[in-house]
């Protein structure tokens, strides 16, 4: 806690604690009777909810440890770990992420469907509400939001049903720009939880083989019998505001509307983490607009329709990285971020890291490792996303991105090629051509990186015949130190550290491993200090033919016997060193012969990998311009529908009398005249929408406008007067 927040903290709220219901009855089967229960989100459209990251492979070693007699558990990406991928908010898929973590590691809660233990139980005036059966520590995953995922067409349709059919409560959350969950009819337990203004839970976006979910975490560590609520204003959707019951201390005594503002909900949870936004922040920055008498003027509201202040985030100074986790925040963002104010912001903090003065060389140490850092959490494919993101809006945020690139660690060409950043980059450079020398000098510099191979599991199965690679199988079952792993360079395998930039040919050592191994090295020394044959170097005990002290017969036997045993084993030594170089060169030979072999197989491997990505990648390509061509169209439609319904509701209010005023000299039915009037609005909306979305219908009826329509109106009821008494000269002609 902040020095801020330490002295705004009064005794009621250090002394509070969380309200239990321990004692209320399970409600579950009742409340699950009242909506369909689904296992998974159910996509209206199958586009809906896509990322638009391509699946990321971690690093991370397979480590499996024995629980039971005969059972293992893989313990790889758990929460202990470094995994790149729980860190950036991705899950590991089996299949796809097996090279390195292996099958079943511990980063696939959603796809294992690892919930935490929770019940429905019946509230005071909330209805339905969630209480956690066990005690949750902080940020554990409690429930994925599950329901019916739809485009903002079908979400504002069902807005309006379900308001007609005067519905009390909505379960809409946005996932992304344009697309929601919609739980209402289908869904799981997570609709039930409730909101509070003090809430226990926040709700994050994560990315679950290739598609995005919504994920509810606990905030802080929650207790047994305790409701799991999250705050609606920030992540939930209704039509309007409602009553707030949660009986919160800062209860702001609404849910949505004027009193959002109210309630410090500037921004979501995870960007306010991310951007280093603390709660005191918001309440101050409040105060200040109430004392300016300006708060009813504020809306939350930000441009792909998330819930953000504009104007609060545009005020904030943003303050450069410290330490290796404010690096994970904001790249965990930034890798799904398709708001261009906070990724702008964001991307500042990273912009000032790199710009920060070093005082000493600590400084300069630390700056190397976050930088290092943004590298390691797939720095290149977030790079490649905000590229796209600011390329037809901002030129001066490229023009610092494209040095920020230039400027981060040296690393491996593998995350430039597989990212495909250097297309992005060789687009900006065609397209602003005052760019075109800094994005040249760029795409250099990373032609100038290494290209490795990382060795996998698969591929030393499919080579394991070999001497070398039965070798290169027992290390993978070592852990290797933290930042190493195996790659292949010029058909060798390596041992690679990406932070450091080290090769090495041997398996690196651990600080332990070293600490033994000097250990035994310390022991043979002293062990070979002693001499040849174990005899001491004390100056006593050598002979000297210069010395002028007598020898006996006995001395000099001994010193012959020596002279015989030291040349002995010189000889020894020699025969041995021919053998050894002997038995090198067939081993050499041999390992030559080996090596040619797994090249050959992984050279094969390698160019049917590429043939296969290349297919996929250009599968991907044509999907992904059908996808944004079907999108553009539903979009156009959608504005031209909305637009033609305000055109109607406009010519509504005077076409109906304009008809009746008409139909004084025919006597036509109640029902011929609704006709009338509706065919006469529809057509004339219709023609009004047809013009762009920029025609919106006046506030008021002009008289050049209202003869206009009237002049329609006598044409269009003069052609149906005149097919009216044809057809009814026709009936009585016939009868």
């Amino acid at each position: 806690m902040s020095d801020t927040d330490s002295k705004s903290a009064t005794p009621a709220v250090q002394n509070w604690a969380p309200k239990l219901f321990i004692d209320e009855p399970d409600r579950t089967a009742e409340a699950l009777a009242t909506f369909r229960l689904l296992e998974k989100c159910k996509y209206s459209i199958d586009y809906l909810g896509d990322s638009t990251n391509e699946f990321m492979e971690c690093d991370c070693p397979e480590e499996r440890t024995l629980v039971d007699d005969d059972e293992y558990i893989n313990r790889a990406c758990d929460e202990n770990s470094d995994c790149i991928n729980r860190l950036t908010l991705i899950e590991c898929v089996d299949g796809l992420c097996e090279s390195t973590c292996g099958k079943e590691c511990q980063n696939q809660r959603f796809q294992k469907k690892q919930y935490a233990d929770i019940n429905v139980f019946l509230t005071e005036h909330k209805g339905y509400g969630v209480r956690a059966q066990t005690n949750l520590e902080a940020n554990t995953f409690i429930y994925e939001y599950i329901g019916e995922v739809i485009d903002e067409e079908e979400f504002r349709d069902r807005m309006i049903q379900y308001d007609n059919r005067h519905l009390k409560h909505f379960y809409f959350m946005m996932l992304q720009t344009g697309q929601f969950i919609d739980a209402t009819m289908k869904g799981c337990l997570a609709r039930f939880c409730n909101h509070s203004c003090n809430p226990n839970a926040y709700v994050n976006k994560w990315v679950v083989n290739g598609k995005l979910k919504m994920g509810i975490f606990a905030k802080r560590d929650i207790v047994k019998g305790e409701e799991i609520t999250f705050d609606y204003n920030v992540d939930r959707y209704g039509a309007t505001a409602q009553k707030c019951y949660c009986g919160e201390p800062n209860c702001i005594g609404f849910m949505g509307g004027k009193t959002q503002t109210d309630a410090a909900s500037l921004l979501p949870h995870i960007y306010a983490d991310a951007m280093g936004v603390s709660a005191s922040q918001e309440k101050k920055w409040i105060k200040a607009k109430k004392a300016e008498g300006t708060l009813d003027d504020i809306k939350n509201k930000g441009e792909n329709g998330e819930n953000i202040n504009v104007e609060f985030v545009e005020s904030l100074d943003m303050e450069p990285c410290d330490n290796v986790k404010d690096v994970t925040k904001v790249m965990s963002v930034l890798l799904q971020c398709n708001n261009q104010l906070i990724a702008s912001m964001l991307f500042k903090r990273l912009w000032l890291t790199y710009n920060y003065e070093d005082e000493d060389d600590e400084d300069k140490t630390l700056k190397q490792i976050l930088l290092n850092q943004v590298i390691k959490l797939h720095g290149y494919q977030c790079f490649k996303n905000i590229l796209q993101l600011f390329q037809d809006n901002d030129y001066d945020v490229l023009r610092d991105i494209i040095e920020f690139l230039y400027h981060l660690p040296k690393s491996t060409r593998n995350g430039v090629t597989s990212s495909h950043i250097d297309e992005q980059v060789r687009s900006i450079a065609n397209e602003y051509p005052d760019f075109e020398e800094d994005c040249n000098q760029l795409l250099q510099r990373w032609n100038s990186f290494d290209t490795y191979t990382r060795i996998t599991k698969k591929d030393i199965s499919n080579a394991s015949s070999t001497t070398s690679m039965k070798k290169l199988m027992d290390q993978r079952r070592i852990r290797l130190p933290p930042g190493w792993e195996i790659i292949q360079e010029n058909g060798r395998p390596l041992y690679f550290n990406r932070e450091q930039n080290r090769k090495l040919v041997d398996p690196p050592i651990s600080q332990s491993d070293h600490n033994n191994r000097t250990t035994s090295v310390d022991r043979r020394n002293r062990t070979a200090s002693k001499g040849p044959l174990g005899l001491g170097h004390n100056n006593d005990s050598e002979y000297h033919l210069g010395d002028k002290r007598s020898y006996s017969s006995r001395d000099i036997h001994r010193s012959e016997d020596f002279a015989m045993k030291k040349k002995r084993i010189e000889l020894e030594e020699q025969q041995m060193l021919l053998r050894a170089k002997e038995e090198e060169e067939k081993r050499e030979k041999e390992r030559f012969k080996q090596e040619t072999e797994r090249r050959n197989i992984l050279d094969q491997i390698i160019s049917d990998v590429g043939k296969s990505k290349e297919l996929q990648r250009e599968q991907s390509l044509k999907l992904e311009e059908e996808k944004r061509r079907k999108h553009h169209e539903r979009k156009i439609n959608s504005q031209l529908s909305h637009l033609e319904h305000k055109w109607e509701k406009f010519f509504a209010s005077f076409v109906p009398n304009m008809v009746k005023k008409y139909n004084t000299d025919i006597n036509l039915s109640h029902d011929a005249i609704k006709q009338c009037s509706r065919d006469i609005v529809k057509t004339l909306s219709n023609k009004e929408a047809k013009r762009g979305s920029e025609n919106s219908p006046p506030k008021k009826m002009d008289k050049y406008k209202y003869e206009k329509v009237k002049n329609f109106v006598n044409q269009y009821m003069e052609k149906f007067t005149q097919k009216y008494n044809d057809k009814k000269f026709k009936t009585s002609q016939a009868s």
